[in-house]
């Protein structure tokens, strides 16, 4: 049985990734860090922008934790109103899924709230039902973030079912007792992208949004 679905947001719900990238690799170039965006995709999809800050830091040498997050920040809300967009599939799968859902994303509770509104996709979640990695003590790949939704909606691990377009967050959902479906329909995915998913655990590769509810129902 499902009781329920867990969504990421970045790469599952929006089609973010290729557009956050592009804005750390211009902020960074103001530091003198050339890491071109498909680069940064590669090494930090799924992970928190602190994360990202402090290994490019560690490794350049550069310091950038003074500054580097509020102009990310100040970046992303110029540009996520105009250019985000929800992924193919997004806003019908929401409308028919039967299962209760939420949101579980390593990105900030404002980049999420802003990201929904933007795309039209916040009518389909509850404020009570958006998580933000802020909310605990570790984000993905640590399980902390999916268990603490689960414990906010009083579910069980082992009936939620996550959707996730990184092996970070395929990572974090087993690690949580729960099953996970790979999504590999944003633009950003490459060339054995659905193997990484598979191999961090992911029980099935969906390639779009579509197909998501033949995935669940041979789950459930």
């Amino acid at each position: 049985m499902i009781d329920l679905v867990i969504f990421d947001m970045d790469g599952v719900l929006v089609d973010s990734e290729w557009l956050m990238a592009r804005i750390w690799s211009e902020q960074l170039g103001a530091y003198d860090v050339d890491i071109p965006p498909h680069t940064l995709i590669e090494r930090f999809a799924g992970v928190t922008d602190k994360s990202m800050a402090d290994v490019i830091a560690a490794e350049t040498g550069k310091d950038l934790h003074r500054d580097i997050l509020n102009r990310i920040r100040f970046e992303a809300r110029a540009r996520l109103g105009e250019e985000l967009e929800a992924l193919d599939g997004a806003h019908a799968l929401l409308t028919a899924l039967q299962f209760a859902c939420c949101v579980c994303s390593n990105s900030a509770p404002d980049r999420i709230r802003q990201s929904l509104i933007a795309t039209g996709l916040d009518g389909f979640f509850t404020h009570d039902r958006l998580f933000s990695a802020a909310q605990v003590a570790r984000p993905k790949p640590a399980p902390d973030l999916h268990l603490h939704a689960a414990e906010r909606l009083s579910v069980a691990p082992a009936r939620a079912v996550v959707i996730e377009d990184s092996a970070t967050g395929v990572t974090a959902a087993r690690a949580a007792g729960m099953r996970v479906i790979g999504f590999t329909g944003a633009t950003h995915i490459g060339d054995g992208h659905a193997e990484k998913l598979t191999e961090a655990g992911a029980e099935s590769i969906c390639p779009h949004m579509s197909e998501i509810p033949a995935h669940l129902a041979r789950l459930g």
